[in-house]
């Protein structure tokens, strides 16, 4: 399997990160997000959305991170990461979507303008990100302090969703103190060998 990303793309990792965990075989191809190859023809014959990840499973062509994650879990019955049991799998899916259109959108929006819009630098956006985490983390805190992952005793694709958007907040240097039960949960995914292996050099 072929695996599209770039270093820096939170989604592409998270499909990363889930071929580590789960021994997965893949070949990692570079997108130079920087120079526009997500914009060249040939890539935008696999994704018309000009994003990564994607993935090519011999010749079976598939983007969008999470929908990634659910497929490999299902192709590799890898059930502790996605579980099948209906509740446990809306669990899942829930948070799958929070960390889609909560947590992900602002740590993309305070890590582009952070750390790459250089002078083109959006600081309204900055503002306004850190305004949506504040009502964000403390939900996140709150369900984290009941049980030790996103859904439970152990982890689960949402709970790399939401890492590698943690990961971002990091990178800006955002302050996670107020948050000890988040700050807990994201130590224990960082001590796991996937996180390192996938971290940006």
């Amino acid at each position: 399997m072929k695996l599209y990303g770039h270093p820096y793309s939170a989604a592409a990792r998270r499909v990363q990160m889930l071929c580590e965990e789960c021994g997965i075989p893949y070949t990692y191809q570079v997108i130079n997000l920087m120079e526009g190859e997500q914009y060249k023809p040939e890539y935008l014959a696999l994704n018309p959305n000009g994003k990564v990840p994607v993935i090519d499973d011999d010749g079976f062509v598939l983007w969008e991170s999470q929908a990634i994650m659910r497929y490999l879990c299902e192709k590799h019955k890898a059930k502790a990461w996605y579980p099948s049991e209906p509740r446990a799998r809306a669990q899942v899916e829930a948070w799958l979507d929070w960390n889609h259109t909560r947590l992900g959108i602002e740590a993309a929006k305070l890590m582009f303008n952070t750390n790459f819009a250089g002078d083109n630098a959006d600081k309204a956006a900055i503002e306004d990100a850190k305004k949506w985490l504040l009502k964000i983390l403390p939900m996140m805190d709150a369900e984290l302090k009941k049980r030790k992952y996103l859904c439970g005793d152990r982890p689960t694709v949402a709970d790399l969703a939401a890492a590698t958007n943690t990961a971002y907040l990091e990178m800006c240097q955002y302050d996670l103190g107020a948050y000890p039960a988040v700050t807990k949960w994201y130590g224990g995914i960082k001590a796991r060998p996937s996180f390192a292996k996938t971290a940006p050099k």
